[in-house]
């Protein structure tokens, strides 16, 4: 079950939880980074390692920098006074006490990277405790783009951040990875073979790719790089109705999210373009509203 698949039975489930059994005939795997689904198969407790194993492909960790063992630690930090209450998709330490924070971005938002940034500075700020010094621990964000957050870079499905300065590294000890999945699948399509990347990180995408398009994974590989029991546990079969009903109750408010931030952006771009005409002497307001179907306030309010 592909993404497109997964929005489309979302809102078919959402008004006819009944049709959800047609889906269950007719499709093998569960759409695997939908939210709760995602949390389910890579922060399992029964399963520790295959969290190790994903996060070493996915941050391209090897050798005495690879991550040993993973403790799962309290997904929701609430906020203080004022602060937003900040919650992980999945959160934990190492075995060496360094954090590791992982994010499924479902849908473009120009705001995403602010966000990740508030939600990695929380981390920060509680890991130092008033009677320590201000020796951070090194801090890992992973976040999973199931929508191209960077169109312009067709070419360039990793995005890897680190803190510099004057072009040499100036803090060491946080580093960003944002992965644009669909554009890596893309890249992949229109890449011969002999010339597709060969990483730890290509080949577990690779698997994912696999699970959508409802493919055979061979057992080697699923032991290799995450363990045998990934095929079983991605099947439909193995999610209760309740299950699958909350994941789609989940999902609709993000499509509805989505639309409501595409139409606050289309009127975004109105207002904005009223008002350049406007000081440009191309149009009054007045001829603004009537043209541009903007409201007279919103419109004033924007130009102060």
């Amino acid at each position: 079950m592909n993404r497109e698949v997964f929005f489309t039975m979302v809102k078919d489930v959402h008004e006819h939880p009944e049709h959800l059994a047609n889906y269950r005939k007719k499709y093998k795997n569960v759409y695997p980074f939908s939210d709760g689904i995602f949390k389910m198969l890579m922060a399992n407790e029964a399963k520790p390692e295959r969290t190790v194993k994903f996060l070493n492909a996915m941050l391209e960790l090897t050798g005495e920098d690879a991550i040993k063992t993973f403790t799962l630690g309290v997904q929701e930090n609430p906020g203080v006074l004022d602060d937003k209450t900040a919650i992980f998709d999945i959160y934990g330490t190492t075995e060496a006490g360094n954090p590791v924070l992982i994010e499924v971005q479902q849908t473009f938002n120009k705001l995403f990277v602010d966000r990740l940034i508030y939600y990695t500075s929380r981390v920060v700020s509680r890991t130092v405790k008033k009677s320590q010094d201000y020796n951070l621990p090194h801090i890992y964000v992973l976040s999973i783009l199931t929508e191209n957050q960077f169109p312009e870079e067709e070419n360039t499905y990793l995005h890897h951040s680190q803190i510099v300065r004057n072009r040499h590294f100036f803090y060491e000890k946080l580093d960003v990875y944002l992965v644009e999945i669909e554009k890596f699948f893309a890249i992949e399509d229109k890449t011969p073979d002999e010339s597709r990347e060969k990483s730890n990180r290509a080949d577990m995408l690779r698997i994912f790719h696999d699970v959508l398009e409802e493919k055979e994974i061979p057992e080697d590989k699923l032991k290799r790089l995450l363990d045998k029991d990934f095929a079983k546990d991605v099947s439909l079969v193995g999610y209760t109705d309740e299950t699958l009903l909350n994941e789609v109750d989940g999902m609709t408010n993000i499509l509805y999210e989505k639309q409501g931030s595409y139409l606050q952006g289309r009127e975004d771009k109105a207002l904005e373009d009223a008002k350049i005409l406007i000081n440009a002497g191309k149009l009054t307001p007045e001829e603004a509203v009537n043209l541009l179907h903007v409201s007279l306030k919103d419109l004033n309010s924007k130009r102060k």
